[in-house]
């Protein structure tokens, strides 16, 4: 018996949607190995969104693997151009093969036999026209693109904030001015998180930092796009750009990176989502003479989210040195607290443990009611989703880190003198300091701020 492996290949999205499926190719091998008494499959191989040019295939490098360890005898694909296009890595490829005694056969495309000098010569010429063709096509997308660029059209779907596409081409649309404005921020203030941030406050638009970057490094904002320099109706003028992006270059170049203390630790009080932390200037009163003074930016925290989903109700903002100052202040009572608590549950958990056992003969007995056709699925689903609640409620309950232990880390944090070695502590310092007992610190809409030891 021929052990046989099954190579399957789908280059694009628009080969499967032609009738060349990776559905389809099995089929077809599968019901060709039917009919052939000789044959087993050893293994079905499928690679799937991968050119035929590249030898970097998974599933193909586990068949030749596979054939190296003398598990494959024979390889069936549908047609040839699903092994390969590329005429040197057939080459190397079969060199393999015949080393291994291995043939392969291209079900759909009998006329191919590598098992005689003139088929493998036959294949050879067909593979270099196959390659060629490959090739031409791609110089020819790239010709066709270069065209497009040169009249102004657009060769992509998306569009940069700012543009609509009119017949094929980029126009300024009623969101030029944000992009004005975005590149005038940016220029006043060198600050990519600031910016990200202004932009989602003043326009409730979200962008990351690195979205906004690759925004202000855009050179369409300038009617530019690669060989083209009248692409298409600028919307800053190039000196702008020009200062814009040198500042980019030198914040790059400086690597300079806020420590933010509570990034990470700090959550939204009304969704639960992390908030993020930024910097963010303030400006004096306006003076005699009509100049403001700006003073410089300060961290501070805010729930992203909650601009962008009216169900997160929390669009408060907090500086990182008040939030800071505050928990200072509520440290000691916080932690007095915490201890109380995890002495209680630990004189309850006897009875946390009962409970637990209880509900869980009580999701037994729902299971056997439901195989006895006592209640309906629905039902079972309902009222077991209900009992695995109570149960996770209870088993947050009981930590798996022993509550002595983290009595015991609380009671000597307690004893510190916090607030005097805390003032001779650098940025660095201060952020593993409060990672080194806190899990998660709360702000919600109300202001209020609360904190989870660990």
């Amino acid at each position: 018996m021929k052990r046989v492996a099954l190579y399957i290949r789908v280059s694009s999205d628009q080969q499967a949607k032609f009738g060349d499926s990776l559905r389809e190719q099995e089929d077809t091998l599968n019901d060709y190995v039917k009919t052939q008494k000789d044959m087993i499959i050893h293994s079905t191989y499928i690679d799937d969104g991968i050119s035929g040019q590249k030898l970097e295939r998974d599933e193909f490098n586990r068949l030749m693997n596979d054939i190296k360890n003398g598990l494959v005898d024979l390889i069936l694909f549908t047609k040839l151009d699903r092994w390969f296009r590329s005429l040197k890595h057939y080459l190397n490829t079969q060199e393999v093969l015949e080393k291994n005694n291995v043939h392969w056969i291209a079900v759909s495309q009998p006329y191919y036999d590598t098992t005689t000098a003139y088929g493998r010569t036959f294949i050879n010429q067909v593979m270099s026209f196959a390659e060629l063709e490959a090739q031409m096509t791609s110089e020819r997308m790239k010709s066709v693109f270069s065209n497009k660029v040169k009249m102004g059209e657009v060769i992509s779907g998306s569009t940069p904030l700012g543009y609509s596409i009119v017949d094929k081409h980029l126009v300024p649309n009623e969101q030029a001015d944000i992009v004005r404005s975005v590149f005038n921020y940016y220029n006043e203030y060198a600050n990519l998180n600031q910016t990200s941030l202004y932009l989602l406050e003043e326009f409730g638009i979200a962008r990351t930092m690195q979205a906004v970057r690759s925004m202000l490094k855009n050179k369409k904002y300038i009617g530019e796009f690669r060989e083209n320099k009248n692409y298409c109706e600028p919307i800053i003028t190039k000196e702008l750009f020009e200062s814009v992006n040198r500042q980019l270059d030198m914040n790059q170049k400086s690597n300079v990176k806020n420590v933010y203390l509570f990034s990470g630790l700090l959550v939204c009080g009304e969704c639960g989502r992390k908030m993020n932390s930024g910097q963010k200037a303030t400006w004096g009163n306006r003076r005699k003479d009509g100049t403001r003074i700006k003073y410089p930016p300060k961290s501070m925290y805010s729930c992203r989210y909650a601009y962008q989903h009216p169900k997160c109700t929390n669009t408060k903002t907090i500086r990182e040195h008040v939030l800071e100052k505050k928990l200072l202040e509520m440290l000691d009572d916080s932690i007095r607290e915490a201890i109380t608590e995890l002495k209680n549950v630990k004189e309850n958990i006897p009875d946390i443990r009962k409970k637990q056992q209880s509900i869980e003969r009580k999701i037994d007995r729902l299971k056997v009611a439901y195989l006895n056709e006592i209640i309906s699925l629905a039902e079972f689903k309902q009222d077991k989703e209900k009992l695995v609640k109570e149960l996770n409620d209870l088993s947050s309950e009981t930590r798996s880190n022993s509550d002595e232990q983290r009595i015991e880390n609380l009671e000597k944090l307690l004893k510190m003198n916090v607030a005097q070695n805390y003032n001779k502590m650098d940025l660095i310092e201060k952020k593993a300091f409060w990672r080194s007992f806190i899990k998660k610190i709360k702000f919600n809409a109300d202001r209020e701020i609360s904190m989870n030891f660990l």
